[in-house]
């Protein structure tokens, strides 16, 4: 059986199998959703939460989003995968991968931040690990530039090969783990947040290298008119819109479509991040990850067991 450091395989269908060669890269098999969020409820929440804080421990609104994405995956783990070659594969971490600008200029320098959360994760350890993290990428040694500086400037054979190496490895379920665990593009979500330099929200390519089967893209706050469902009035209200890039490869539309309303809910109405999920054994199982793997197979271990145990009598 194919094994990957990075990821377990799933068992698919012979037609899902054969969607990989029908569609053998993501831009042929990419599908584009696009939400707008309304930020009246979101608003009113960061207003009462931030309360009395000081600046720098005020919750964002990006910061709302990263933990919405963490919840989505959480509860929706089929989005968590990618296809690598021609098979199926459950990514055994939550990776979100996205760009931090040292300063909000043009000419302002592009690094990419990429961090690893827990299923358990609630608003206040996101807004502690993101903080930690875009502060060490804006003013410390970033694990992901260094390789970038190295590798830049080597000469542009060795480039070229270095980037058919990672892509045929990949392919080959080889990865080479002391390139991808720095590299961005080998995460759960790539997500660029546009809205930050107050830019609308564009449609964003997939990425042939690296296993992200999502790129999200999220635009500037702006006003728009809302019609009120329950009394059918319109209403002028904030929003701000997210374009996403996914996979259709890695789950059906069925699933899918309600993972983005659930990602909607979650940002418009942020109250349950504040805990953290409560999670059955199924749930956390369903994840795959590496985390909590030991755990994992020692129930399987035991249901087996149990199996075997039953059919004797």
């Amino acid at each position: 059986m194919p094994r990957r450091p990075d990821a377990e395989l799933v068992k698919t269908s012979k037609f899902q199998e054969l969607e990989f060669y029908i569609m053998q890269k993501r831009h042929e098999s990419v599908i584009y959703a696009d939400m707008q969020i309304d930020l009246t409820n979101t608003f009113k929440f960061l207003e009462k939460h931030n309360k009395d804080k000081k600046d720098n421990e005020k919750l964002t609104l990006f910061q709302i989003f990263l933990t919405a994405a963490v919840r989505t995956i959480t509860l929706r783990p089929k989005v968590n995968r990618f296809v690598a070659g021609r098979r199926l594969w459950q990514r055994n971490r939550i990776i979100l991968s996205f760009v931090v600008n040292k300063e909000k200029t043009e000419e302002s320098e592009e690094i990419n931040a990429m961090i690893e959360f827990d299923p358990y994760d609630t608003l206040e350890s996101v807004q502690s690990i993101v903080n930690k993290q875009i502060y060490e990428a804006r003013h410390e040694e970033n694990p992901n530039q260094k390789d970038v500086d190295f590798w830049g400037g080597m000469p542009r054979w060795i480039i070229r090969f270095m980037f058919w190496l990672m892509n045929w490895t990949d392919e080959r379920n080889m990865p080479l783990r002391f390139i991808i665990d720095d590299m961005p593009l080998w995460c759960s979500c790539f997500i660029a947040h546009l809205g930050s330099l107050d830019v609308d929200a564009v449609f964003h390519h997939p990425f042939e290298l690296g296993t992200a089967s999502i790129v999200m893209i999220i635009g500037k706050i702006h006003k728009a008119a809302i019609v009120n469902q329950e009394t059918d009035e319109i209403e002028v209200r904030k929003v701000m819109k997210l374009k996403t890039s996914i996979d259709d490869r890695i789950a059906s539309g069925i699933y899918t479509g309600p993972t983005f309303a659930l990602l909607k809910s979650l940002i418009e109405n942020p109250e349950p991040l504040l805990k953290a999920p409560e999670l059955t054994v199924e749930q956390l199982d369903a994840l795959k990850l590496k985390k909590y793997k030991k755990e994992r197979i020692a129930r399987e271990k035991q249901k087996k067991k149990e199996k075997r145990k039953r059919k004797k009598k």
